[in-house]
Order: structure tokens, then sequence, then C-alpha cells
């Protein structure tokens, strides 16, 4: 039978049913009902995951706005958004492109087709970031809980001095004698290091110069010339270095390929109050 299509202004009743055995559509106390086959209870609506302020949400949506939304992938919008994957979930944006900003997730709904749906970012959000995701524009620690903070359009992590001003926080981590070596913890964006100490626990090789700075300025907070790596020993530069615009790790540098050496690298910094 050819189907048939007509236009519909409205009907009389208050009740609409889909098929002999399906579910009904009802006008009831002002609202809009999905009821079952004999109207004695509700039926599901099943709807696509929203992608605008104005979109109904689905129970999945729904859920990560009262706890934090598990998370181990990121996206980079640069050029495309992502297509979906064969595994179901959130994707964090890294980098802003496509209609994707920084703040929005992404959710990958499983079916390994089509591309993956911008899910818009809302203030208080909270992320729990299940692996360290790096090499976008903004970074994640792993195990870690972010919220999103619209009016300084940021992840924030719990607990970290972007939520505890005036705080002593401390980075402290091993290094051995590779070339370039990072901390797992990022120091926050503005924050300030007012002390990076170097311990040598095993001297290193003949030649070799360790300097510690961030990602962007590699003796920000000791130079080559703040200590001496053949002596085992605690060298400690007091401070008041900010570390900038940028959330960065604490990076340590080791130059002249030394066939020995380790030591422990600890930076103090805070947010302070003003």
């Amino acid at each position: 039978m050819a189907d048939i299509f007509k236009n519909l202004r409205g009907v009389l009743g208050s009740i609409f049913k889909l098929g002999t055995n399906g579910v009904q559509i009802k006008s009831a106390s002002g609202e809009l009902q999905v009821r079952n086959s004999d109207d004695s209870a509700y039926a599901r609506l099943k709807i696509a995951a929203p992608s605008a302020d104005a979109d109904a949400v689905t129970k999945y949506y729904a859920d990560t706005l009262e706890k934090p939304t598990i998370v181990s992938r990121q996206a980079d919008c640069s050029t495309a958004l992502p297509s979906n994957t064969a595994t179901r979930g959130y994707v964090v944006v890294t980098t802003a492109g496509s209609g994707a900003a920084i703040g929005d997730i992404l959710y990958d709904d499983g079916s390994g087709s089509g591309t993956m749906t911008i899910v818009s970012a809302v203030e208080g959000r909270t992320l729990a970031i299940t692996d360290a995701l790096s090499g976008g524009t903004v970074t994640f620690e792993t195990d870690s809980i972010y919220i999103w903070d619209a009016d300084g359009s940021t992840w924030t992590k719990v607990g970290d001095i972007g939520s505890v001003t005036g705080a002593l926080r401390i980075i402290d981590f091993t290094i051995d004698n590779s070339a370039s070596q990072d901390s797992t913890s990022s120091i926050p964006a503005n924050a300030l290091v007012l002390e990076a100490n170097l311990e040598i626990t095993t001297a290193y090789s003949a030649g070799a110069t360790i300097e510690i700075g961030n990602t962007t300025t590699s003796n920000l907070l000791q130079a080559t010339t703040d200590n001496n790596p053949q002596t085992t020993a605690v060298y400690s530069k007091e401070q008041r270095t900010s570390i900038g615009a940028s959330a960065s790790v604490a990076r340590v540098t080791v130059s002249g390929s030394p066939a020995a050496g380790a030591g422990i690298v600890t930076i103090k910094y805070t947010d302070p109050n003003n």
C-alpha cells in the first residue's frame, strides 16, 4: 500500500495513537505526554543527543550534569569533527574548530559511522579524566576531576590553585639521565613559583648540565649555573616567577648525554591572594 500524506493542523481529541498497538501522544493538564497502547502508563521517548541549548536531553546526557563525565579521549577539531568509533562515550575538545569550542565535549555514539555530536559547554560540568591528555591547546592530568568555568573559559582542576587561592602547592618528581623529563602534574596558568629545588641523589657524568623550566622556557626556574649535577647535594633557588598565561608541566632538560645520574625535583608554587 502506498504511503498517504495529508496536511493536518490538529485533531479534535486529546490523544493520538500510532499504529494498532503503538504508543499514544496525549495532551493532558497542559503538557504533552507519551502513553502506552492502552493509556494506562507512560511510555518511553527516545531522542538523539542534544546539540543546541533548546534541545531536549537524553537521560545519558542529563546524568553527565549530575556526576563527572568519564573521559579518556581527546579531539582535535581544527580541520573536522572526528568520526564516531565503535566505542560509545564522551570525548573532550582540546583543539577548537569545526563548530566545537574549548569547553565543549563530543558524544561518540559507538555506531562507527557519521561524525560525533557536539555537546555545548555548560557552567559547572565536571569531567573525570582517566588518562593524561596532552598535545592540544589544553591539557589534562590523569585520574583528575575538572570543572568548566564559563567565566574564565577554562577547565579548572578540582583542588588545584585555581579554586584554592593563597595555598602553597608542591610538585615533586624524580629524574634520571634522560634528555627531557616532565612532571605528571601541571602548574596552573598565572601561578607564582616561589622555589625550585634540585636534589642530586646520584652524581651525573662529567659534562652533564641540568636546567629546570616549563614547556616554553627551559631555564625559567633554574639555569645550569644554579646547580652542579656532578655533586650530590640539594640546590635551591628561591624566586618569584610567574609560570605564564598557560598551564604547563615542569620540564627538566639534561644536556651532555650523561651515562648516569638521578635526582628529585621539587617545585613550590601558589595562586596568591591579593
